[in-house]
């Protein structure tokens, strides 16, 4: 190979050749816009010393915590017999500390109630939570 030759050769394009293609234009809101999408949420929770699982959420209202009574019960000393809810509202979780002894977290920062986005990390006592929400196509029908 020659020392000086270059390794990629590159050849100008004219203002005439500038436009590569006849496509149209097509903004991506019209291009999404008839594409139905469901919505599905879950909630993925780690114990200490447990094996994780995954809860899929619907649209009722849902206690956390150590009691019985709870829809889902945390297996964590440092966790209310009635910790927290998780409530649909508005199409969106929102999730709500029931006045617990040590708090909830969502992200680190303390909360008596808020609204949960996509991979949202909860702290509440030594249990993580993690929400994570996901749309996926609809099927044709």
């Amino acid at each position: 190979m020659e020392k000086n030759r270059p390794l990629v050769r590159t050849n100008p394009v004219s203002e005439e050749d500038e436009d590569f293609s006849d496509t149209r234009r097509v903004s991506m809101k019209a291009l999404v816009e008839n594409i139905s999408l469901d919505r599905r949420c879950f909630l993925e929770i780690h114990h200490p010393g447990l094996t994780s699982i995954s809860i899929e959420l619907d649209k009722q209202d849902i206690t956390i915590g150590r009691g019985s009574q709870c829809r889902i019960q945390l297996k964590v000393d440092n966790a209310s017999r009635l910790h927290a809810r998780l409530a649909y509202r508005d199409e969106e979780y929102h999730i709500e500390d029931m006045e617990s002894t040590n708090g909830t977290f969502v992200n680190s920062v303390r909360i008596q109630r808020c609204v949960l986005r996509n991979n949202d990390h909860i702290q509440i006592g030594a249990a993580k939570v993690i929400f994570i929400e996901e749309e996926i196509r609809r099927k044709s029908k």
